[in-house]
């Protein structure tokens, strides 16, 4: 029933150290005390003159200080718990009683006569008692203590043991009355009149002083009198073993040793008493220090709050705690003002935080509350609308939760402020960013395409000017169209970095792709840099359109290889990757989960800080004027964002660069390979009838003179409602070719649909150059053939191919 603690945090006699002071001054009266005692052993028989009156006041004394000692340690047991002091306590408490039965034994006393017992030998073997209690109670004390552990009671059992033992302590005093009183004559003779030499020579005072030295000995081995209480009972029981050495060669009442070994007894009885009382005294020092360094405290932290009061009224913050379990909350004047309340509202809660909160929010504002058990903390901006006005203004609310032992989250205090004025702020902001990086890259695009418009309309004048040199024309005509496909690639790029570019997503294994297109990084790396391929075994698959993929990495090659002017090598890794939650704090359009990595690592030059936070920047460049768009890294990024992944860089100069690419994993199979090489140029088989829809006068004749060639007849539309006309009407269409987007209200998407509704067996194939404002959220359906602009008539015959099957 009983438990092993550790000691109370306040010291007491009974677990403070004893210090150097304490035992020297221990040792000085254990000292002073055994001379004495030496001193006296030769006039310990001579008779003293008599002193009326000694044994009561003795007696007396005697019970009230082992009294006040009970009461001190059973005090100190029901604070502590501790069983050693509850064995100290009945012990001085079995003292007591004995003394008192000794007491009533004397003659002439209390009462003419005795009041307990009728001779001489009740109040000698009561004296016995008393001498043996002490050493009898220091003996278990002393083995339990000796291990340094902590014994204590169960809380709820406090009270429950110390009546026990009280109560058995009176049944053993009781008994010990019984046995001298009625049962004396059965006990040794040790007293005959006065002279109690009997009480040496039958051996039993011998035997009480070999108890008190044993048990004297066994505290002193145990605990090496580690505390004050220790120290100071081995000189109560070292005092005892004095008392009995003067006391018994004495033999008889009224003599030198008599009374010396009284006054030893009332030494050691009282020692411990004073002891108690002197550390009581050093115990409200340090408690009235300790009240001092509180009230310090209380002063500095009252001060604390008055100053954070005082700053977070400067900011115009306010101060809440909400507790959920009780429903209630405290809350600082600053937050209601906030929600719009000039009176501090009576009662405020988590749905009357809700209330507040704009429909829009209150779905994610729900998602922060719930998930703030698992990080305890609270960082969520949301809207609000004003009690008093209506307004709408922007807060944050940032706190921390505290749990109980369940997990559970018991209350949030934090601070909530009006962050309306910063939002506007960021927002002005963004919005000046997003103007400079449009004039950016408006001045980008128009500064590539000027020149590429020079080219192509400088080679076609000279070619309108002088078209019957046929060698002349061809020449001029090849470069127009290097520039043309030249801005259709800046288009591309432009695209992909603005993620509205159309994908066509298949379920792929990088490695795979990686592999076929090896050859090709080789040769646009050149013969001086080595390619590496680190590939994982066990890659999972992912889904994004593997045309783009390989435009990414052969981007990051041609990058790579710049890089290294003198040679060098090219690591392309691999691997299955984790992202968690901290992570990709900064990015909230991102999710945690598995992904797929594939890095692109040179040995080049690096990249500096400058140059790296700007290197996903559309038409930023450190290559020489000519040798670059500007947009190879920015397609890269566009193009792992389009495909819901994130991409980084991490470099330092002149130990290389790593590009990071982190695509989400597919739960999907991936596909099988795809056909090598290209595929025949399809011609018409059968006279198939093509119905070209597009508004733009030049494309369309473009597009017709392309089909003829391929020997399609065709017939022409220029927007939705009229192919709609032609749909309905009798001739004959096998294939609908449309822009997507058109004017009229009905786009090439809408159209193919109706288009099928009217022709089931017509077959569809799109064209478009850009197709995100036109289509919104929804994109091209994945089972819709799209030929991107600018095309050649050897895509568009491809297209039809796989159109026509």
């Amino acid at each position: 029933m009983m438990s092993v603690s550790t000691p109370p945090t306040l010291e007491t006699l009974a677990t403070a150290r004893a210090g150097r002071t304490q035992r020297r001054l221990a040792a000085f009266i254990s000292l002073a005390f055994g001379a004495v005692t030496l001193a006296l052993l030769p006039f310990a028989s001579r008779p003293m003159w008599p002193m009326p009156g000694f044994v009561p006041v003795y007696q007396s004394a005697l019970i009230v200080v082992y009294s006040l000692t009970t009461y001190l340690f059973l005090t100190q047991y029901r604070r502590t718990r501790s069983v050693p002091l509850l064995v100290l306590g009945t012990g001085s408490l079995y003292v007591t009683l004995i003394v008192l039965l000794q007491m009533l034994s004397f003659p002439n006393v209390l009462a003419p006569g005795r009041l307990l017992g009728s001779g001489p030998d009740t109040t000698t073997w009561l004296w016995t008692f008393w001498h043996v209690g002490p050493p009898l109670f220091a003996l278990p004390y002393a083995i339990m203590e000796g291990d340094g552990r902590g014994r204590s009671v169960p809380p709820s059992l406090v009270n429950r043991f110390g009546w026990l033992a009280v109560a058995g302590t009176v049944a053993a005093a009781a008994l010990t009355a019984v046995v001298v009183t009625r049962y004396v004559h059965l006990l040794p003779k040790s007293v005959e009149g006065d002279d109690y030499w009997l009480l040496t020579t039958s051996g039993v005072g011998p035997a009480v002083v070999s108890l008190t030295v044993l048990a004297l000995a066994v505290l002193c081995w145990t605990t090496r009198l580690r505390t004050v209480l220790q120290l100071w009972l081995a000189v109560s029981l070292l005092l005892l073993v004095f008392d009995n050495m003067v006391t018994l060669p004495g033999a008889a009442r009224g003599t030198v040793g008599w009374f010396a070994g009284r006054l030893e007894a009332l030494v050691a009885g009282f020692i411990l008493l004073g002891v108690y009382l002197r550390e009581v005294d050093f115990l409200y020092a340090r408690a009235e220090a300790a009240a001092q360094e509180r009230e310090a405290r209380r002063a500095e932290l009252q001060l604390a709050r008055d100053n954070l009061a005082l700053a977070l009224e400067a900011a115009e913050m306010g101060d809440w705690e909400l507790d959920l379990r009780k429903g209630t909350s405290r809350r600082t004047p600053r937050y209601d003002a906030i929600f719009g309340y000039r009176e501090p509202v009576t009662q405020w809660d988590a749905e009357t935080f809700f209330r507040h909160v704009v429909p829009e929010d209150r779905t994610h504002v729900r998602a922060a509350l719930n998930g703030v058990g698992a990080t305890e903390r609270l960082d969520l901006r949301c809207r609000i609308q004003r009690a008093d006005d209506g307004a709408t203004r922007w807060i944050a609310l940032r706190g921390k939760a505290y749990v109980d032992e369940a997990g559970g989250v018991r209350t949030i205090a934090g601070i909530v402020m009006d962050t309306t004025q910063q939002h506007e702020a960021e927002e002005r902001l963004n919005q000046a960013q997003k103007l400079e990086a449009i004039g950016q890259l408006t001045g980008g695009v128009a500064h590539d395409f000027n020149n590429l418009l020079t080219i192509i309309v400088g080679n076609l004048d000279m070619i309108v000017r002088k078209p019957d040199n046929a060698q002349r024309v061809e020449r001029l005509a090849a470069s127009a169209m290097t520039a043309a496909k030249r801005g259709a690639e800046v288009t591309e790029k432009l695209l992909s970095f603005s993620r509205r570019q159309v994908l066509r997503p298949e379920t792929v294994n990088p490695n795979r792709l990686l592999k076929d297109f090896r050859a090709l990084l080789q040769r646009a790396v050149g013969e001086a840099v080595e390619v590496r391929l680190d590939l994982d075994a066990s890659l999972d698959p992912v889904r994004l359109d593997p045309g783009q993929f390989e435009s990414a990495v052969l981007n990051l090659a041609v990058n790579a290889r710049d890089a290294m002017p003198g040679g060098g090598s090219l690591t392309v890794k691999t691997c299955n990757a984790h992202l968690d939650a901290q992570e990709i704090a900064e990015r909230p359009d991102l999710r945690p989960g598995a992904y797929v990595l594939v890095s692109v690592s040179d040995t080049g030059q690096g990249m500096d800080a400058g140059t790296l936070a700007r290197a996903f920047e559309p038409f930023f460049t450190t290559k020489d004027v000519g040798k670059g768009t500007g947009l190879g890294l920015s397609q890269v990024y566009g193009f792992v964002r389009q495909a819901g992944g994130h991409a980084q860089i991490k470099s330092e100069v002149g130990r290389g660069t790593s590009v990071e690419l982190y695509l989400p994993r597919s739960a999907e199979k991936a596909v099988e390979s795809r056909p090598d090489g290209p595929l025949p140029l399809r011609r018409a088989a059968s006279g198939e009838v093509v119905l070209v829809v597009e508004d733009e006068p030049a494309v369309l004749e473009m597009a017709v003179e392309s089909l003829g060639e391929l020997g399609y007849r065709t017939l022409t539309a220029t927007r939705a409602s009229e192919a709609l006309e032609r749909l309905r009407g009798p001739e004959r269409i096998d294939i609908l070719f449309s822009d997507v987007v058109m004017p009229g209200g009905m786009n090439g998407v809408q159209l193919s649909v109706e288009a099928r509704r009217l022709r089931p067996g017509v077959r569809v194939l799109l064209a478009s150059g850009y197709t995100g404002t036109a289509l919104d959220e929804q994109g091209v359906p994945a089972d819709l053939p799209l030929l991107s602009k600018p095309y050649q008539r050897d895509e568009l015959a491809n297209k039809l191919r796989v159109v026509l099957g």
